[in-house]
């Protein structure tokens, strides 16, 4: 019954998240997942408390950045595009100059600032990459993930349903990933890990449910958030 909501549930998530998205230009397209690629490496660091090498990540990204702005029109048509691109430049200079102070805080906070101003930018344009899937299951994950923190009662009947709610969310949007993924990173042995991986951590839930074994389920939520973490570190 359970594996039956999941599997009913994955259907109706994944009809409701189809949705057609917008083109970038090859040159802008480099511009943003470079940045996002160094950032996430920056912000890796950070998290760990290792100002040096965030301030090293930082500066490769300023300089990747320049690199691929270099490719760009001086001043692009789009007026709110080369506002918001201004506003990354000048964030990540600023958590730069924070890191180089030893603000692990303040450079972690501008650093996630950078990224807004671009963001907001492709969802007023309708442009979705693929390190927006990985947050969608970060999200999903998120929902799943309390029942780690808070351990639930599977003798109560009325739990099985929102945990299969949840875990249909993870499955959807691990599947929809999947999908989206490159061709070249579809058959990556690490993304392959990662993504099958994490599917068969949650397709696991429901037997654990289903013969009450609350420490099974503790240990599939702990796997499940490393398999999460990971995704968003390589590519998120």
């Amino acid at each position: 019954m359970i594996a039956r909501w999941i599997a009913l549930a994955v259907l109706q998530v994944g009809l409701a998240v189809a949705a057609n998205a917008a083109e970038l230009a090859p040159e802008l397209r480099a511009l943003i997942e470079g940045f996002q690629a160094h950032r996430r490496t920056a912000d890796a660091y950070l998290r760990t408390q290792n100002i040096e090498l965030a301030a090293i990540e930082i500066e490769r990204l300023r300089e990747r950045w320049a690199a691929d702005r270099a490719r760009l029109p001086a001043l692009p048509a789009d007026a709110a595009l080369a506002e918001a691109l201004a506003e990354t430049e000048t964030a990540v200079a600023r958590s730069l100059a924070a890191a180089d102070a030893g603000d692990v805080a303040r450079a972690r906070d501008l650093l996630e600032r950078a990224a807004v101003p671009l963001d907001a930018w492709r969802r007023s344009n309708g442009v979705r990459l693929f390190s927006d899937c990985i947050g969608e299951v970060s999200q999903a994950h998120a929902a799943l993930d309390r029942f780690r923190e808070n351990p639930p009662d599977l003798s109560d009947p009325g739990t099985a349903a929102p945990i299969a709610a949840a875990t249909a969310a993870v499955l959807s949007a691990l599947s929809r990933c999947d999908r989206e993924a490159a061709p070249a990173l579809r058959q990556e042995g690490e993304f392959r890990r990662l993504i099958d991986g994490m599917s068969e951590s949650v397709r696991q839930i429901p037997q654990a449910i289903a013969a009450r074994d609350h420490a099974r389920l503790h240990r599939l939520l702990i796997e499940q958030r490393s398999f999460e973490r990971l995704l968003v570190f390589r590519y998120g």
